[in-house]
């Protein structure tokens, strides 16, 4: 074999390996892979969404969105699914919880933090239960992925977990 074709094989072996790693990485994802973030011991705290004055002992709760820049047609289906099962089943309070949507853009700076709060590795839906200001269980939706096709089985499924949610004593 001579050199030149040594080095051809070298090179395309290496191609192939970079490319293989890259699909190996992504499958973890089903959309948009973002890189994963180190694993931490405990969540760091969360701002809380925006709530009304005198919330000392008010019961709030967030359903968050957690986007990139980059989005295609099924990150801004679940997007729009999961703010209308949001509006649907928490019109009203919850045993006395007020829960709200919040779409957040983790690509911005001032929202980088909740890759590492939520353990993000891809477009995400989370629920953050609050007690007054101070975040209390948050719990991340992972099936919303597998329910995109069926928008009645997603809203169920993001009540459901919602509820649940906060029912934990």
């Amino acid at each position: 074999m001579t050199g030149k074709r040594a080095v051809k094989f070298l090179l395309l072996g290496f191609v192939g390996l970079s490319v293989a790693a890259a699909v190996y990485k992504m499958a973890g994802a089903p959309c948009c892979a973002q890189s994963e973030p180190a694993a931490e011991p405990a969540p760091a705290a969360v701002e809380p969404a925006p709530a009304p004055k005198n919330t000392a002992a008010a019961k709030t709760a967030t359903v968050y969105y957690f986007y990139t820049n980059t989005r295609c047609s099924s990150c801004t289906t679940i997007e729009a699914y999961t703010r209308a099962a949001v509006e649907k089943y928490f019109k009203h309070d919850y045993k006395g919880w007020r829960v709200t949507f919040r779409g957040v853009n983790t690509d911005e700076q001032a929202n980088a933090h909740f890759v590492r709060d939520y353990w993000l590795n891809s477009k995400s839906v989370v629920v953050q239960r609050y007690s007054g200001d101070k975040p209390d269980r948050w719990a991340r939706l992972d099936k919303v992925w597998t329910l995109l096709g069926d928008k009645d089985a997603f809203a169920d499924y993001v009540a459901g977990e919602t509820r649940k949610l906060l029912d934990e004593k």
